[in-house]
């Protein structure tokens, strides 16, 4: 009797402790503000890069370059690019900036649909894929804009 009602106890205050969980001191907030504001950062620029390489991939394309090296590129960029959105979508922030974070996250989910799309376009050479790459493309740099914008509101 006695041990059911340590158990017991002894389960509740686990239940307690499970829902109640723990807050995040100050200290940690400012520092996951600070953590993300840097990958935010070089995600911004690497978005700039991979917008420049992923232009002139298709630059090439047009001039007759083979299709599995394109293909192969834009492959690539979509690895990148999934690589760069698993770590931002691990990265804790504070609520303030979960926003920010959603709206960077979903701008490079839509580059990454646009490089399935694009190749798409350059497996089965037609042109709605390279339409709809486009409109992706056009999505993704204004949410990485707006995101950009957003994340200046943050820094000190």
């Amino acid at each position: 009797m006695l041990n059911k009602k340590i158990c017991t106890a002894l389960l509740f205050v686990a239940v307690l402790l499970l829902l109640g969980g723990c807050s995040a001191s100050q200290e940690d907030l400012d520092y996951y503000q600070k953590e993300f504001l840097q990958k935010s950062s070089a995600a911004f620029e690497a978005i700039d890069n991979s917008s420049k390489v992923l232009a002139d991939v298709r630059g090439e394309a047009s001039k007759g370059m083979k299709r599995t090296k394109i293909m192969n590129a834009v492959d690539q960029g979509k690895t990148a690019l999934q690589s760069m959105h698993d770590d931002l979508f691990n990265s804790p922030v504070p609520k303030e900036m979960e926003e920010t974070k959603e709206t960077l996250l979903l701008g490079i989910k839509k580059r990454i649909e646009a490089h399935d799309e694009l190749f798409k376009f350059y497996d089965l050479q037609d042109k709605k894929f390279e339409q709809k790459a486009e409109q992706l493309l056009k999505e993704s740099n204004d949410l990485v804009q707006q995101s950009k914008a957003e994340s200046q509101k943050f820094k000190k």
